[in-house]
């Protein structure tokens, strides 16, 4: 009843938009205020936290990190503050449908290509997570079946409709009809079934993520269009309660993964021996396990820094513009320019003793390859305009890409700490390119005229 209420159809009335701009400009920062406020955090368990990592420039990295932070923040603002592109996608059910059914037609091929298992046989990898990452791994080094590159390719070809299913069907969550909620289940299956059968916690993260930040779209559309915020007291108690026992259970499945993969919650280091936790062998279980389950997400949310410090004093050496996705470098340096990764900060981090291929080094020397770490603030800058463009693109101004665009923009700052999430892949790059230049195009004839009055109303 709770989340019907949420998603009930609120269209705002004709004349109304410039209240609705400036009820937007109550709460416009509400995304940036929490992603700086992430990026903080792991700022400070990186100096503060549990771990004390053996760095040499600790005032050239927190200048930069302060620049960076600045330049996300300014961007973001003057973002907020443009007139963005508006539209509503007429054919967002094709999009929807094409995307669920890819979904589900792709399991069984990707499973098989990934663990070399049936997705029936998930009874086993329920029963030791650890295990499933591991047989993943070797599968993956086997890859007996052959068909993982045909897959990869699949994958990215339906990747943007992928990603759609889960907005689309929020942000249009009152004119689904039953076959959508069948699909809409079952996709969301899919995507459970394939995480778990990997072993892995990104999927999960990139769900709730995914699903978190379109209810924020969708309770931002409300708040503007009845002029108050939507929930009495009692509701918006429960939905934060809701939320929090949602949090409190991915993080106790992320701390029951690790203790799997580890054999137990032992005190353990990260990287080749560079850091170690130190706490007393002796401690009760439960403080142990507490202990255990606090350094674990230090290390992972933090521990891209020491990357990030060691790219910091290394020399710069161009890497044509592809240095920042590890799909398109890797690509590029087996066909045509074997030097391209060698002359990138990874290689050079690599080289150091931090292994880039296991280990996190934040998203900064991946965009500094390309242009320098004395230009990456700007860089950053022009990112956090667009996220601050779509947020509002997406409440102010109701388009469904733009809330897309959002979407992929938060996915980009949940991994700042750890890489260019986005571009690390063929299907994740090619999803967020392809809904990037269709937020663009938003104008245009494939799309409805609604958005477009609206935009025209709000200038």
């Amino acid at each position: 009843m709770l989340f019907a209420s949420f998603l009930k159809s609120q269209h705002p009335p004709r004349g109304q938009n410039n209240l609705m701009a400036s009820l937007f400009r109550v709460f416009r920062f509400l995304p940036l205020c929490l992603g700086a406020g992430y990026l903080t955090v792991t700022i400070v368990l990186f100096f503060a936290g549990p771990f004390d990592w053996p760095i040499d420039n600790s005032s050239t990295m927190a200048l930069f990190l302060c620049a960076s932070l600045v330049s996300i923040c300014v961007g973001f603002t003057l973002g907020s503050l443009a007139s963005p592109p508006a539209g509503g996608l007429r054919a967002w059910r094709f999009c929807f449908r094409l995307g669920a059914l890819a979904s589900i037609a792709l399991l069984i091929p990707s499973t098989l290509a990934y663990t070399g298992k049936w997705p029936w046989e998930i009874g086993t990898a329920l029963g030791d997570q650890g295990a499933a990452y591991r047989e993943m791994l070797a599968a993956l080094d086997a890859n007996e079946s052959g068909i993982r590159p045909y897959v990869s390719l699949a994958r990215a070809a339906f990747a943007p409709f992928i990603f759609c299913v889960i907005p689309f069907s929020i942000l249009n969550w009152e004119h689904l009809r039953r076959t959508d909620f069948a699909l809409l289940l079952l996709h969301t299956l899919s995507i459970v079934v394939f995480s778990l059968m990997r072993g892995t916690d990104r999927e999960t993260i990139d769900l709730l993520l995914i699903v978190g930040g379109t209810l924020f779209v969708r309770l931002g559309r409300l708040a503007v269009a009845q002029g108050r915020f939507p929930f009495s007291l009692s509701r918006a108690t429960l939905v934060l309660l809701f939320a929090g026992v949602t949090l409190f259970g991915a993080l106790a499945l992320f701390v029951d993964r690790k203790e799997s993969r580890m054999g137990g919650n032992e005190a353990f280091c990260v990287g080749e021996q560079v850091v170690c936790s130190t706490r007393d062998a002796n401690q009760p279980p439960i403080l142990a396990k507490g202990m255990f389950g606090l350094e674990m997400l230090t290390a992972y949310m933090s521990q891209g820094y020491y990357g990030l410090s060691l790219a910091l004093d290394a020399e710069f050496s161009w890497t044509y513009g592809l240095g920042h996705s590890a799909f398109l470098m890797s690509n590029v340096a087996s066909t045509v320019d074997e030097s391209l990764y060698h002359r990138s900060y990874m290689a050079k981090i690599n080289a150091s003793g931090w292994d880039d291929k296991a280990q996190w080094s934040t998203i900064f020397p991946w965009i500094a390859s390309d242009v320098s770490f004395p230009a990456v603030p700007f860089a950053m800058a022009i990112f956090a305009f667009v996220w601050g463009a779509a947020w509002k693109s997406s409440v102010l101004s109701r388009s469904d890409t733009g809330a897309l665009v959002f979407l992929h923009s938060c996915i980009l700052v949940l991994y700042i700490p750890a890489n260019n999430q986005l571009a690390q892949t063929l299907d994740s790059y090619f999803s967020a390119v392809f809904w990037f230049f269709f937020w663009l195009l938003s104008s245009k004839l494939i799309f409805s005229s609604h958005g477009a009055r609206l935009q025209r109303g709000n200038n």
